[in-house]
């Protein structure tokens, strides 16, 4: 496991929780995270594109970091309702459109609408 984050305060969370563990850390910049050319079975990203200025550049970075049926999970959502903060599921569905396709089965469940679905990479 990899893990990147720009807060050193955060990786030493990281790491303090994952003591023990076959876990590396690393200061770097989500949207290009310092891996060189290491490719992964998953990529996890949690509450960040939202908080991204070109988060459809960052969707196709991270995409590249996968293993031909790798998976990307994407943890977002919208909080709050004076002043909501997030991505709204309409938005985050047009975002993955270019990157990835929707299975049938989430189109005809209506997942795909809603922003939620499954998808592994392909070659």
């Amino acid at each position: 496991m990899t893990g990147v984050d720009r807060s050193p305060a955060m990786l030493a969370l990281a790491r303090e929780k994952l003591a023990g563990h076959d876990a590396v850390f690393l200061v770097g910049d989500a949207t290009a995270p310092p891996v060189g050319e290491r490719r992964y079975d998953a990529v996890l990203v949690r509450h960040v594109l939202w908080t991204l200025p070109e988060p459809d550049r960052a969707l196709r970075h991270w995409r590249e970091l996968l293993r031909p049926g790798g998976r990307l999970v994407l943890v977002e959502g919208v909080w709050g309702t004076v002043s909501p903060v997030g991505i709204p599921a309409d938005r985050l569905t047009a975002l993955l459109g270019p990157v990835v396709t929707f299975p049938a089965s989430a189109r005809r469940a209506g997942r795909a609408a809603s922003g939620a679905c499954s998808r592994r990479a392909g070659p």
